[in-house]
């Protein structure tokens, strides 16, 4: 249910303007500037990335029976679009996880990371708590295991007080959602002398299709991280766990530099040449850029004029597809400036 409703509701955003594989891409969080756009424009920002283990055939074949179903139709251009009946059963069937939940362009890079450490600590101070230092740890991740040793040491002379503080606020903090979210993210957790339950399990307990539980368990994180962000006085050891881990980069390094460069005014040009790069990457990477930079100077790729027409001809169209744009205005437009005026003006 949950993967259906949100695949529905992003072809429902991206109407004709996409392919179905364009959703795909904004769910395994794909770093392209296409697919960053896409979040964008369609304002899908909050599906980007949060599900990074999704499997091109699962997807399609979840894209099948939702055809198969009547649900969605798909286009001669490999787009797809909610039928009458998809639109109906949106409104019918109620969130197994509300949508609200997921932010995948804020928490995308952090949410996993902040649950294995989680789990992780919980783990380890249950079972060092009853004397058990023989377990086998449930993350085997260095970036993790690492961070977890370093805290254990710290904590280990008061660990049953920080297991009781802990526990009293990780209990306040699941009151925030719904029992049965609330209940499988307990479910999911590992501590002395007990495991936390498969997704198998999970999708056998709580009645959901297996492809919808690491779903679930990121839209519940997501949640958690949002609400954790917003009181950090009330979730201490929470935000503790929460502290430096990767946020999303709204550039990527080469953009980056980029940038750079084009503050010491070189050309676009002059930077292909001088990294040795293609023309068309520089010109990705400054749409990158001018998708997060708010004082972003648009003047100096497009006058007001040329600015202008391609707004109004996406008003009159109703449509981001470059290439409908493209034959609807001046020549000398070209689409590398349309982007930028896509990205500057970030439309709906």
């Amino acid at each position: 249910m949950i993967f259906d409703r949100i695949v529905i509701t992003c072809c429902s955003q991206l109407k004709t303007g996409r392919s179905v594989a364009a959703i795909y891409h904004l769910l395994r969080g794909k770093k392209s500037i296409q697919t960053v756009q896409d979040a964008h424009i369609y304002k899908l920002d909050n599906f980007y990335g949060i599900y990074k283990s999704l499997k091109k055939q699962n997807f399609d074949e979840r894209i099948d029976k939702l055809i198969s179903a009547g649900l969605v139709q798909l286009n001669d251009n490999s787009s797809a679009i909610p039928t009458a009946l998809g639109n109906e059963w949106l409104q019918e069937n109620p969130n197994s996880i509300p949508l609200r939940y997921f932010n995948g362009m804020n928490y995308s890079s952090s949410a996993t990371i902040f649950f294995e450490r989680l789990v992780l600590l919980i783990q380890t101070i249950s079972n060092s708590s009853n004397s058990n230092l023989n377990f086998i740890p449930v993350v085997d991740k260095p970036v993790v295991t690492g961070w977890v040793k370093k805290q254990y040491y710290v904590i280990k002379q008061d660990r049953h007080y920080f297991l009781q503080s802990f526990y009293d606020e990780l209990y306040d903090l699941l009151k925030c959602f719904q029992d049965q979210e609330a209940s499988m993210f307990v479910d999911s957790l590992t501590g002395f002398k007990h495991y936390g339950m498969s997704s198998y399990q999970l999708a056998d307990n709580y009645n959901l299709k297996l492809i919808d539980v690491p779903l679930a368990l990121i839209g519940i994180i997501h949640h958690m991280l949002f609400t954790i962000e917003h009181d950090t006085r009330k979730y201490p050891l929470l935000s503790h766990i929460k502290n430096e881990l990767p946020e999303y980069s709204n550039t990527t390094k080469s953009a980056t530099k980029t940038r750079e460069l084009l503050n010491c005014h070189y050309t676009a040009e002059e930077i292909s040449i001088m990294r040795n790069l293609k023309l068309n990457t520089i010109y990705d990477h400054i749409v990158e850029i001018a998708l997060y930079d708010e004082q972003f100077p648009l003047d100096n790729y497009i006058d007001e004029q040329g600015h202008q027409e391609v707004l109004n001809v996406i008003n009159r169209l109703k449509s981001y597809k470059l290439k409908d744009i493209k034959q609807e205005i001046n020549k000398e437009i070209s689409y590398f400036q349309i982007r930028l005026v896509l990205a500057v003006e970030n439309i709906t």
